[in-house]
């Protein structure tokens, strides 16, 4: 009854609550050989016992006590060994883990879906905090089932004020880090009474509709091309390209954790700066099948889709439609006039011109205002519907002639 009443008591709070999860990493020059060779060891046990459940008769009723696994040897023989540094709920939050994706998986695939044994776990959770882990001194990680502290790095970002939850342990490209769940009292937002219109294109990755141009382009650096092209020469299965490919994601590591970055701060400052975000739901991924000279790889080194994703999870944000002609529907008297990808500037035969991409995201803000009003919009459709035939047959007629 007392477990039942807590659960009950922690929903009621969860309500009021926002989540977020921190990514510590485990400080690599304060690993003895000892330490190193748990943590190893954790993710071996993990991987052993994953497999010697789905190797089970009945997976639901797989023992989360088990002490000796039955593993495959590299002769395809069965060899018993014993589980000597997972804790008791670690070993608890594996099984449960491999109970619920298999629930899941029958849920998304009509039942027909299975789970597949692993060379390789390289996550475990960590149930409980202060149970199955431990923050201590503010530098320091215990973990259940091991005396000695781990020294961390980035529990700096973890405030006072923050409840902290589970977490899990994550082998990462040779590196080890906890990412630990927090809740915080969601904090009521200071209105600004600003609203920003976003075009999203190639020539510059976002254009607002103050006028700003914002260009996110991240290239392949040397070191990850040079890398890239000894993976590729080493002979397969063999350890020389196992080693060429950590150093080989490490590199894609540090270009995506740029990307993030980048990301994360440009969706922050633009929800904190405005009350209203208005975005169309752009088709990112055409536009990287399009056979247009040179999209494919802008977009691959930019963070477009990423940013649109991002602003979906926000309530500031209103998605227009994607049909909307906000690049050929003139703001001044309302036509549509159609315009190549080659011209950069919007001209109206009412006499009306300004830069393409900011004439788009003016469009873009003022549909929104419009949306968010409950107003009607005065456009006839004959004209949409007949607009987007056009755009189509003509973006058609541009790829076929690339």
């Amino acid at each position: 009854m007392k477990v039942k009443e807590t659960l009950a008591q922690t929903r009621i709070r969860r309500k009021s609550q926002i989540c977020k999860v921190f990514e510590i990493k485990f400080d690599k020059s304060h690993l003895s050989k000892q330490k190193l060779n748990y943590l190893n060891m954790l993710f071996v046990e993990a991987k052993w016992i994953y497999n010697h459940q789905l190797a089970s008769k009945d997976i639901f009723k797989y023992s989360d006590k088990i002490k000796t696994v039955e593993v495959l040897t590299v002769g395809k023989d069965l060899e018993l060994r014993a589980v000597q540094y997972l804790s008791s709920q670690m070993k608890q939050g594996l099984v449960d883990r491999t109970k619920q994706n298999v629930i899941n998986l029958a849920k998304k695939e009509n039942g027909k879906g299975r789970l597949k044994f692993k060379s390789e776990v390289n996550s475990i959770p960590l149930k409980q905090y202060n149970n199955t882990y431990y923050i201590v001194n503010g530098n320091y990680v215990k973990l259940q089932g091991f005396k000695k502290n781990f020294r961390v790095i980035g529990l700096n970002q973890i405030r006072r004020d923050y409840e902290i939850a589970n977490a899990i342990l994550i082998k990462k490209n040779g590196n080890f880090y906890i990412k630990i769940t927090c809740f915080q009292v969601k904090e009521s937002k200071e209105r600004t009474g600003n609203q920003v219109g976003l075009d999203f294109g190639i020539k510059d990755s976002v254009v607002d509709s103050n006028g700003r141009k914002f260009n996110f382009q991240f290239p392949e650096s040397k070191k990850l091309k040079k890398w890239s092209k000894k993976f590729n020469k080493a002979k397969k299965e063999s350890k020389n390209r196992y080693k060429q490919k950590l150093k080989l994601n490490k590199q894609y590591e540090k270009l995506n954790n740029r990307k993030k970055d980048a990301k994360n701060k440009f969706v922050a400052k633009l929800v904190k700066e405005n009350d209203l975000i208005c975005i169309q739901d752009e088709m990112i991924h055409q536009w990287h099948k399009s056979k247009m000279k040179g999209w494919g790889r802008k977009i691959q080194q930019g963070i477009s889709g990423g940013i649109i994703s991002e602003l979906k999870k926000h309530s500031e944000t209103l998605l227009i439609h994607r049909s909307f002609p906000s690049t050929q529907l003139c703001s001044n008297c309302g036509s549509l006039n159609k315009h190549s990808l080659d011209k950069r500037t919007y001209k109206c035969d009412c006499g009306y011109s300004m830069d393409r991409d900011i004439h788009s995201a003016n469009n873009i803000l003022v549909e929104g205002l419009r949306i968010s009003k409950g107003l009607r919009n005065t456009m006839p459709v004959e004209k949409i519907l007949d607009l987007g035939l056009q755009t189509k047959q003509s973006s058609m007629k541009q790829e076929a002639l690339a």
